[in-house]
């Protein structure tokens, strides 16, 4: 369905009706790639969340939810709407007998594959990485990042002289943050100070960083100030704010439909 053409921010990718053990084994793994991978966990989902992503990657996993028949006819109805011309589709599934998997096939446009889910773990982890990179997935994007503009409790706090200072984030992602500062707050930071001990609430989570100030801009009535993670910053703190993005992008992603949206088509049934 989609062209070639290349983006500098990457794409998203989805998975459509994964296993849990797939979330966790496979899913968690791409994310400390810095992929920005997304699952999809009923496939009366995926049309309602993909029309508003639909230059996208997307594999359907056809072990479950549907019959082959259903997946087919799934898949190949995404070639009637013209909003779904810049989506690759791809699926995973454990392959049939040679005829049944030709019959499945069949007219089909998986852009992004077929994976074998029959193979060893590690290979498949590496078929799903090839794919995603050949359909642009990264980009020149290094780091997914997440938007705390309107999460209630994203933000960073440290003591310095009895006085306590908090920023409210604006974007995090594993490697800094971007955050405001209001011009009465102007003198407590500087370029290239470096602040140890800062704690960052995230949601319930709190997590302990060193960060150093390497940029401060005028941003209207407020100073937004980029701020660099330190490498004394701990892996395991990183790891705690690659789960914070990942949850809130997911979070994003569930409260972008509603129950009303859902597709229900029969796909059984449907002549495709």
């Amino acid at each position: 369905m989609a062209d070639e053409g290349k983006s500098i921010y990457g794409r998203k990718v989805f998975f459509v009706a994964p296993s849990v053990s797939f979330e966790q084994q496979v899913l968690e793994r791409l994310r400390l790639m810095e992929y920005e991978v997304y699952a999809i966990d009923d496939y009366r989902k995926a049309k309602p969340l993909l029309r508003k992503n639909a230059d996208s990657i997307c594999f359907c996993m056809t072990d479950s939810q549907l019959t082959s028949k259903g997946w087919h006819n799934f898949i190949k109805s995404f070639e009637n709407e013209n909003v779904f011309s810049p989506l690759d589709m791809g699926v995973i599934m454990h392959l049939m007998p040679a005829d049944k998997q030709a019959n499945f096939e069949a007219g089909l446009q998986l852009e992004a594959g077929i994976l074998d889910a029959n193979k060893d773990p590690e290979q498949l982890f590496h078929d799903i990485v090839r794919a995603m990179d050949a359909k642009n997935a990264k980009g020149m994007r290094k780091y997914v990042r997440a938007n705390c503009l309107n999460e209630t409790q994203a933000d960073l706090l440290w003591l310095k002289d009895n006085r306590m200072f908090k920023l409210k984030i604006i974007d995090i992602s594993a490697v800094g943050i971007a955050a405001k500062l209001s011009a009465g707050q102007a003198n407590a930071v500087f370029i290239n100070q470096v602040i140890e001990g800062v704690t960052l609430n995230l949601k319930s989570v709190q997590v302990g960083v060193d960060i150093q100030i390497t940029a401060i801009k005028s941003a209207g009535d407020y100073l937004l100030v980029v701020i660099m993670f330190n490498a004394t910053t701990t892996p395991e703190a990183i790891n705690k704010i690659r789960a914070y993005i990942a949850e809130t992008l997911q979070e994003n992603l569930r409260s972008s439909i509603r129950m009303s949206d859902l597709d229900r088509t029969d796909y059984e049934k449907l002549d495709s």
